[in-house]
Parts: C-alpha cells; sequence; structure tokens
C-alpha cells in the first residue's frame, strides 16, 4: 500500500466517525422523552396566581357594531378615511306673516339692508427680499421676490407668474402692476 493509499484510508476512516457520531446524536435528540415511574421523577407542580380571575358582568354588545346597511356597501368605504358625520338638517325657516302690501316708503333705509361691501382685488402676495446690481454699462437691478414657496430673480419689464408686471426696481421698492386687475402696487423691502 502506497502512502497516497494511507492517507486516503485515513479520511475516509475520520469521515466515517463524523457520520456515525452525527447519526447518534441526531437519533438522541430526535427521540421522545421518557420518564420512568417511580424512578425519582416529579411532576412539575401547577402553579396558581394569587389574584384568581373574578368573574364579571362585562359582555360584548354585538348589537353595538356597525353594521353596514346593505352588502353592496362592502369595500367602498375607505377606511383610511376618519368618520364623517351627516351634515345636520337645514334650519327651519321662520315663520313670520308677509305683508301683502309693500310698506310706505319713509324715506330711510330698510332696516336689515346693508351697504354692499366691496373688497376690492385682492393685494399681490409677493414680498420684495433684495436686490442683484448687474455689472454691465446699463447698471440695472435685479430683484429677488419670493411667494409662500418660491423665489424668483426678475428685472424691470418681465412678468412674473403670467400675472404680476414688474414695472420699476429700486435699491428700497419694487414696483408691481397686476394684469388681470389693471392694478399697481409698491412692495417695500423686506427686513
Amino acid at each position: 500500500m502506497s502512502k497516497q493509499d494511507r492517507q486516503k484510508l485515513s479520511i475516509l476512516g475520520v469521515l466515517l466517525g463524523v457520520l456515525a457520531l452525527t447519526l447518534v446524536l441526531g437519533y438522541r435528540m430526535n427521540q421522545p422523552a421518557t420518564t420512568a415511574e417511580g424512578a425519582g421523577a416529579q411532576t412539575p407542580e401547577t402553579k396558581t396566581s394569587v389574584n384568581p380571575p373574578v368573574p364579571s358582568s362585562a359582555r360584548i354588545r354585538i348589537d353595538l357594531v356597525e353594521k353596514p346597511e346593505a352588502d353592496q356597501d362592502i369595500g367602498k368605504r375607505n377606511v383610511f378615511e376618519y368618520y364623517k358625520p351627516p351634515p345636520p338638517p337645514p334650519p327651519p325657516r321662520p315663520s313670520f306673516p308677509v305683508p301683502s302690501q309693500p310698506a310706505a316708503n319713509t324715506g330711510l333705509p330698510p332696516a336689515n339692508s346693508r351697504p354692499p361691501v366691496n373688497l376690492g382685488p385682492p393685494p399681490i402676495p409677493l414680498k420684495y427680499q433684495g436686490y442683484l446690481v448687474l455689472d454691465t454699462p446699463t447698471r440695472g437691478f435685479t430683484a429677488v421676490i419670493a411667494d409662500d414657496s418660491r423665489h424668483y430673480n426678475v428685472t424691470v419689464g418681465e412678468v412674473l407668474m403670467g400675472r404680476y408686471r414688474i414695472l420699476a426696481i429700486t435699491d428700497k421698492v419694487v414696483d408691481v402692476e397686476d394684469i388681470e386687475y389693471h392694478r399697481r402696487q409698491s412692495l417695500p423691502m423686506a427686513k
């Protein structure tokens, strides 16, 4: 027998030993635990809690659980939205006698008439944040104007958001015209 054959035989012996050990341990681990009666084996004692449960009158009331009106509504409700209560009923109309003839003209305005409120156009929702000086022979200003969400760099004559025309820019104010309402407003520099 050559040296190489003896080496292979020794490796085969080691592998067979590992296989035998694996089989024995696997069999013992899968074997159910058996106890011998009277051989000193003790059964574990059941423990009772210090505060045993007390019967109570708490019951689940199925009649109070929200039931769908019909099976056709199942799956149509968005479970991620809060419950929206139905709108309140309209208030009842006042029941007072309606005069059949118009009241005589006393020269005074009616008691419940109000002068019309003229709100006018809304203010321009822009703020003058600052300016930039261009290094050109005309030395024009570029204004930095902001609304609630964005900043804009604008020059004279430019139309912002399709609605506001920039008329003049100085270091203190920017004159803006609302094209939709034909209204001018000066925006002072924000501090």
